[in-house]
């Protein structure tokens, strides 16, 4: 049994929670966060880190930017892995990880769904392939209490094309939209020479990104020291 620490109360942490209770495997033992969650779980609720009565193999990191760099630290301090989905991270929050991954392992990724991930590699395998002679456009559409503009998707998907284009491809256009209840949609679109290519995900379900998260840390329990992307996961899937 994996022992876990969540760290938020958010509708991520929620959908963790659901997801564990039917996984053999997975314990939320502890619920951290600056308020008492407002939906049910039987994880024992904690207002800081530092007040966990016992040290959990694993923090899932589900707070806000701020709390990125806590839960590095503390993890650090602490000898835990990290996993994180926080997006919208600035530069201290990056170093905190990048700290933190030199004494546990640490997985950061802005997406735990498979479906994402497999789209990520679709588009790199299209960008390789166009180089620079392609326009590319990257859209996404979220809830409209989702703050981050582009999403931390999306940035990931431009990332990943970016890497094996030409130096002088122009970088991606970002476009974002907010509104009513959508958990998440990205399409990645490819204009040259009078071809348009479109790729594309939709979440249908928020479970899909904690199923995914839970197969991340389970992995991630069993890795040595170090700052790992969900591609690493996926490689050893």
């Amino acid at each position: 049994m994996i022992r876990v620490a969540l760290f938020g109360a958010g509708r991520m942490s929620a959908a963790i929670v659901r997801a564990a209770a039917a996984d053999a495997d997975m314990e939320v033992a502890d619920l951290i966060a600056p308020h008492a969650p407002d939906w049910a779980t039987t994880a024992r609720y904690r207002a800081s880190l530092d007040l966990l009565d016992e040290t959990p193999d694993l923090l899932l990191d589900f707070s806000l930017p701020a709390g990125t760099a806590v839960a590095a630290d503390w993890c650090r301090r602490s000898g835990v892995a990290l996993l994180s989905g926080v997006t919208g991270l600035d530069q201290a929050a990056r170093d905190g990880l990048a700290r933190a991954a030199q004494d546990v392992a640490v997985l950061w990724s802005p997406n735990y769904s498979l479906g994402v991930n497999l789209l990520a590699q679709l588009c790199q395998r299209v960008a390789a392939v166009l180089g620079r002679d392609a326009h590319v456009l990257v859209e996404d559409i979220h809830h409209q209490w989702k703050k981050d503009m582009p999403s931390g998707t999306a940035l990931m998907l431009g990332a990943a094309m970016q890497d094996v284009r030409s130096p002088a491809a122009t970088e991606p256009e970002y476009r974002s939209r907010r509104e009513g209840e959508v958990i998440g949609q990205h399409s990645v679109t490819f204009e040259w020479a009078g071809e348009k290519l479109l790729l594309s995900h939709a979440a249908l379900d928020r479970d899909v990104f904690a199923r995914g998260a839970l197969a991340a840390a389970r992995w991630l329990s069993g890795q040595e020291c170090g700052l790992y992307s969900a591609a690493d996961w996926l490689a050893a899937e």
